[in-house]
């Protein structure tokens, strides 16, 4: 099953922005690292249910608009910041490209990503973007090894997360493109129940987070 892997929330100053964030709501976050491909960088809040915030800054512009990732293209496109996308994870990677190959459904990547972690260790992953030439979609995420802080002071409490992803078209026809590329039930929902969290699709062009009691 699907998780809500993270959010990514632009900003020209991520420490700013996370520290500003967790000393409102009382929360522990921390320093990434940067992303030497793609010239960005990041700041992360992670919570226990395998839910994480990443605010995504530029440190080298020349860099990033070069970068062939579709979420460093959509982030030079939107520069005033804010949430701009989420990944839903999965370990299952090839058999959503397989899918979308058998289907004839569009995508870009598997593209991959790294950054070095506090301890030295490269952290690894893959990112999959399914298209529709209409629809917005969230990207898919694989992750090698664990991408979570070994101290365990990092990681906050958290109940429940719950995503509103606006496409700013018609919710029905939006829901049944997420189900077409996501494998959710095709049981004419316009909301998908993930391992942590539920995921909606709304007609607005905004995407909201809901984690307890805050509203991102």
């Amino acid at each position: 099953m699907l998780a809500i892997d993270h959010i990514v929330i632009t900003t020209p100053d991520t420490e700013k922005e996370r520290l500003s964030f967790t000393s409102r709501y009382g929360l522990q976050g921390k320093e990434g690292g940067s992303h030497p491909g793609w010239g960005t960088h990041n700041d992360l809040c992670f919570f226990d249910n395998r839910f994480y915030i990443e605010w995504l800054g530029v440190n080298d512009t020349q860099k990033a608009g070069k970068s062939e990732n579709p979420l460093i293209r959509q982030m030079l496109q939107e520069p005033t910041g804010g949430t701009i996308q989420i990944a839903l994870c999965t370990d299952a990677m090839d058999d959503f490209l397989e899918m979308y190959n058998r289907q004839g459904i569009d995508y870009e990547g598997p593209f991959p990503g790294s950054r070095e972690q506090e301890d030295g260790s490269l952290l690894e992953w893959r990112m999959l973007f399914p298209a529709h030439p209409s629809v917005p979609l969230p990207f898919l995420i694989e992750w090698k090894g664990d991408n979570f802080p070994q101290d365990s002071v990092y990681i906050n409490p958290l109940a429940d997360t719950t995503v509103e992803y606006g496409t700013g078209l018609d919710r029905k026809k939006s829901a049944e493109v997420f189900r077409k590329m996501f494998g959710f039930p095709d049981d004419g929902s316009e909301s998908f129940h993930l391992s942590n969290g539920q995921l909606f699709v709304t007609e607005q062009t905004s995407i909201t987070t809901y984690l307890d009691h805050i509203m991102l």
